[in-house]
């Protein structure tokens, strides 16, 4: 049977395209200690975030860009691996640049297989180097296929599995997860809604669309949520938000009108008002609760836009669905 390494000293991650290090953040919630977070991100906004939570713990590592990272330099410390690499190229949302893993920025997966296949080779021997890959779903099967493929060559224990974000938490948020961490699968869904988390306002869906990068506007935004699926919406009154789509888009123009709102400026309007007399989008804090990332934890960060937060947190992992796939962890 092969040795395996306990954790009883905590385990040493390396997070690549870390973000906002929401795989610490589903560690701690999973009861792994960790020892060293190696943590590899470039974005100064993603880097303000970490810096206002970690910058005093000498055991939170910055390496920067994953082009610059020589696997063999922490082939003798890393236990575990988790990277999402950049699924910009891979997403069907993409309607400009879908060349998958040979477009310009997910063509950076080679990037993370390098360094995982470098600390694969050099580490020391019946040390057990585990790792777990998010990507997202909706990519073609075959930019899947050669994943799974690129993967398997270094390791021979590689599962895929394809988990909706909404088994967990009030968003959904469709992922394939490839990993060879033992006894992973599906988690068992929670009846958590979208309506549970938003501070004021009602919605008119059990789960919030997948958050991206940016929302719907505040004028014209509920024909493109409504139209193609994409964004979130709170809207001001229950009875509209109970009406059929169909009714919403016939009276919205008149409650928009009656507003005055024209979308020069949002400026002496809160989170959550309704400056259109009809519905505003999901706060940072709600943003953080879409993806249960704990209260705060973003929201409450100085110096960093709300824009740039958003972008962060859109761009983030579904923190209670990492802590499911690594909790297995716990027993080694």
């Amino acid at each position: 049977m092969e040795q395996t390494q306990t954790n009883q000293e905590g385990l040493n991650v390396l997070s690549l395209f870390d973000g906002i290090s929401c795989a610490k953040l589903a560690l701690e919630k999973s009861g792994i200690k960790i020892n060293k977070y190696y943590s590899s991100e470039i974005c100064p906004h993603a880097l303000a975030i970490q810096n206002h939570h970690y910058s005093g713990d000498t055991n939170f590592i910055q390496l920067g860009d994953v082009c610059k990272i020589e696997g063999i330099d922490l082939a003798s410390e890393i236990d575990l691996i988790v990277f999402g690499s950049p699924c910009t190229n891979l997403s069907s949302i993409n309607p400009v640049d879908r060349r998958g893993l040979e477009g310009t920025e997910s063509k950076l997966f080679y990037e993370a297989k390098r360094i995982i296949r470098d600390i694969y080779l050099f580490a020391p021997i019946k040390k057990k180097v585990y790792f777990l890959m998010e990507n997202v779903a909706s990519m073609t099967a075959k930019d899947r296929d050669i994943i799974t493929s690129e993967l398997s060559e270094i390791f021979y224990d590689v599962k895929l599995v394809k988990i909706n974000s909404a088994d967990l938490a009030p968003a959904n948020r469709r992922r394939l997860y490839w990993t060879n961490i033992p006894n992973v699968g599906v988690p068992e869904p929670k009846p958590i809604k979208y309506q549970d988390i938003v501070v004021n306002g009602y919605v008119d869906k059990e789960k919030a669309n997948v958050l991206l990068g940016s929302n719907c506007t505040l004028t014209n935004g509920i024909f493109r949520y409504y139209k193609m699926n994409i964004g979130n919406l709170i809207y001001k009154d229950k009875k509209f938000a109970d009406q059929p789509t169909e009714q919403k888009l016939l009276e919205y123009p008149f409650i928009l009108h009656k507003s005055g709102y024209i979308g020069k400026s949002r400026l002496g309007f809160d989170e959550y008002d309704f400056p259109n007399g009809c519905y505003r989008l999901p706060s940072v804090l709600e943003s953080e609760r879409l993806m249960t990332i704990p209260d705060g934890y973003v929201s409450d960060v100085p110096k960093v836009s709300k824009t740039n937060k958003l972008k962060a947190i859109g761009l983030a992992m579904t923190v209670d669905v990492i802590a499911h796939l690594v909790s297995p962890l716990k027993k080694i």
